[in-house]
């Protein structure tokens, strides 16, 4: 699946959240969920966090990003919007995140390989490698 360690941590109708680890070399790879979902970092190695602003697969190249998200630098929160395509992976040997959702977390569509070898066509080779398969 999407890889990392994950425990649920809290869900209701309107909400979900739950922790989420990263060790070395574990990521989590390319992925969209309907929900909108904020990243915070906790404790660990800064995260790197990848999305596309907009989806890839209606021809927009240009919308790819990335965020660092670090408890220590005040830079520790990220909000992905729903549909989004998004990686994550940690900056060193591991990262512990809370990701809550809202509304709660329904399903998780994993990218297509023949998608994510795309995309890094244009984007680089470590964008291919966020890809478990």
């Amino acid at each position: 699946g999407e890889g990392g360690l994950w425990a649920s941590i809290f869900r209701s109708e309107g909400a979900s959240a739950i922790y989420f680890m990263m060790r070395d070399p574990d990521f989590s790879a390319w992925h969209r969920i309907p929900e909108s979902e904020t990243w915070i970092h906790l404790a660990g190695s800064p995260t790197l966090l990848y999305n596309f602003e907009r989806d890839p697969d209606q021809g927009d190249l240009e919308g790819l990003t990335s965020k660092i998200l670090d408890n220590r630098s005040g830079k520790y929160l990220y909000t992905v919007k729903p549909s989004t395509w998004m990686a994550a992976k940690p900056l060193g040997e591991w990262s512990l995140l809370v990701c809550t959702l809202t509304p709660a977390f329904t399903e998780m569509e994993l990218a297509r390989k023949e998608d994510v070898s795309r995309w890094a066509s244009t984007y680089g080779e470590e964008i291919g490698r966020l890809c478990h398969g």
